[in-house]
């Protein structure tokens, strides 16, 4: 089912495209650890956090040979940044992807369709939880001494148990209570097919398309949360594109000016990485006909 959906969308031009702009987040990460580790960057002068060219002043400067994107108000190279806050985008939405997942599939099919009961409790924790709006959530476990363990994959984690949990798991549910009444479904009773068999080999491979189109948008989402909640510094001292963003508006107004090659780059990020799930999420919705 998984590779289907996988061809699928590789096939469509929405999914091509998104596909491609993941694979340049994924090339970026990969291609700045090979720059840094084998010297060809220098550490002193290339690091996101703590880099500084000291042979030139004062910062920032536009871009150059030497920095093709420019330096930052601290003097840090924006390209070197920029490449290394694709890394921790991506833990992000591969955590909050494949946990959302996999719990609005588990309790989204098995729940409704095996324990009624406790079908109409999940119903009204769902119901509170789609009222916890992620950002906020986010930048409230970002506060105090919890701040230094926010990482991307623990941001991906929360975001991905929120989504599955909330709208994933009510979408979901109504889609296994529509299914339930199916005629193959009432055949499969006939044939002596357990409520278990019934729920993993018939209703699961119908709405796995579905989880998968909604936890695509939701990965969107978590993306632009993230990215409120690194901007606030509230996501630990790691190089993101969100603090790129503050610096760039912190530093150029102290400094008279925004300058565009701090402002841009991670703006242009954001959009491309957000922009990779929400096409993949289209394709998927256009190839399986979902109309959610």
């Amino acid at each position: 089912m998984y590779s289907y959906i996988f061809k699928s969308t590789y096939r469509s031009f929405y999914g091509k495209i998104g596909y491609l702009f993941l694979f340049i987040l994924i090339s970026l990460s990969f291609i700045h650890s090979y720059l840094l580790s084998s010297e060809i960057w220098p550490q002193s002068i290339y690091d996101p956090i703590v880099g500084f060219d000291v042979e030139i002043f004062p910062h920032p400067t536009p871009p150059s040979s030497n920095h093709i994107l420019g330096t930052d108000p601290l003097g840090r190279d924006v390209m070197s940044m920029l490449m290394a806050g694709s890394r921790p985008l991506i833990q992000l939405s591969l955590f909050s992807f494949f946990i959302g997942l996999f719990i609005s599939l588990l309790i989204g099919t098995l729940i409704p369709y095996l324990f009624k009961k406790m079908d109409l409790l999940m119903k009204e924790v769902s119901s509170g939880v789609i009222l916890m709006p992620p950002p906020l959530v986010l930048l409230i476990l970002g506060t105090g001494e919890f701040v230094d363990k926010l990482s991307p994959s623990m941001v991906g984690v929360i975001y991905g148990m929120l989504s599955g949990v909330g709208v994933s798991f009510l979408v979901i549910r109504s889609k296994v209570l529509e299914i339930e009444n199916a005629e193959f479904i009432k055949a499969s009773k006939l044939i002596g097919g357990s409520r278990f068999y019934i729920a993993t080999r018939h209703i699961l491979p119908i709405v796995v398309p579905y989880a998968v189109s909604l936890m695509l948008t939701s990965t969107t989402y978590g993306i632009i949360a993230y990215g409120f909640a690194s901007f606030f510094g509230q996501v630990g001292w790691t190089s993101n594109w969100g603090m790129m963003i503050y610096d760039a508006i912190t530093y150029g107004s102290l400094l008279g000016g925004i300058n565009y090659w701090n402002f841009i780059p991670p703006t242009l990020g954001f959009l491309l990485c957000s922009s990779s799930f929400y096409l993949l999420s289209v394709s998927v919705k256009k190839q399986f006909g979902i109309s959610i």
